[in-house]
């Protein structure tokens, strides 16, 4: 069902779409986030930006938990996004099963530190990421599908 669990602040953008997308050929992307879900121009911005033969759901955190777990997308290729690594363990939280999370564009701004070139971090976030990885979640630090493998795991710890 969740092809792609990945964490992007960008959201749906062209990486997403057209690296991912043509690769992994998703039905549906589900954007998981309150504040998106809250707002009628964002909802409308996101959903415009995929192409029409992807269905897009744009859910709360809660929203996207129940459905899930309640198998309302198990006949489709989802790719899951999430802005924030705290929006995975909330995931988490809330009964998703968590198994391995792309952590693709978590981007530079004043007090993060650089993992990657499309990964920084502030304190707060490599915590977020240290509790994923003690829940046994494998953070996957490609921005796309041809990039080489990163498990992230160990530079977070």
């Amino acid at each position: 069902m969740i092809v792609l669990f990945r964490v992007d602040d960008r959201l749906i953008h062209g990486q997403v779409v057209l690296g991912w997308g043509a690769a992994l050929k998703p039905d549906r992307i589900i954007l998981a986030d309150d504040a998106v879900a809250s707002s009628e121009w964002e909802r409308d911005l996101y959903a415009a930006a995929a192409p029409p033969e992807i269905k897009v759901s744009i859910l709360s955190l809660t929203e996207a938990a129940a459905q899930l777990k309640a198998g309302i997308f198990d006949g489709e290729k989802v790719i899951l996004l999430v802005k924030h690594p705290a929006n995975v363990l909330a995931l988490m939280d809330l009964g998703l099963p968590v198994g391995e999370v792309n952590v693709g564009g978590v981007h530079y701004r004043e007090g993060r530190e650089k993992l990657l070139e499309n990964v920084f971090l502030d304190p707060g976030e490599r915590g977020i990421m240290r509790e994923l990885v003690k829940r046994g979640v494998t953070l996957d630090g490609r921005a796309l599908p041809s990039s080489a493998p990163v498990t992230l795991n160990s530079r977070v710890v």
